[in-house]
């Protein structure tokens, strides 16, 4: 199966009040443009296409930069999708997780190199439990359940 894409869920743990320590794990997602070619307006993780001769890591470590402005650290394979495009032939996605200890203020949501075009319309931190009440990617969301 040829690999088409590189995705990274980005995680990390977020307390769930300021007067408890208690936290929850939760994974970024960015919010899709409404104009995306596949999926529009769902929510899915950081990454995008494996270019020719770039290696899944190399491409998702060059997506996290174009889409966020960061670079993964300590990023580890986490699983492979099989994704089927209405009949087109089948692609693989390698999916990586990476720690991302950053605040939502300290992104910074780039724009598509070939066209120019925001890459998201918001990013979000979601528990696992949140992930049952919004429309995610289907393929990311196999990853993300391989993730909790």
């Amino acid at each position: 199966m040829k690999i088409g894409g590189a995705h990274i869920v980005f995680h990390r743990l977020l307390r769930t009040s300021k007067t408890t320590p208690h936290q929850v794990r939760a994974v970024l997602l960015t919010k899709r443009t409404w104009d995306a070619p596949m999926h529009p307006g769902y929510w899915g993780l950081v990454g995008g296409k494996v270019d020719s001769g770039e290696s899944p890591r190399t491409a998702a470590i060059r997506e996290a930069g174009e889409e966020l402005g960061v670079t993964p650290v300590s990023m580890r394979f986490l699983c492979d999708v099989q994704v089927d495009h209405g009949g087109r032939k089948a692609l693989g996605v390698k999916y990586f997780s990476a720690p991302l200890n950053r605040d939502m203020d300290k992104l910074t949501p780039g724009r598509n190199p070939e066209d120019g075009k925001v890459e998201a319309e918001g990013i979000g931190w979601f528990s696992a439990e949140e992930m049952h009440h919004i429309v995610v990617r289907p393929e990311d969301r196999i990853a993300i359940s391989t993730f909790f």
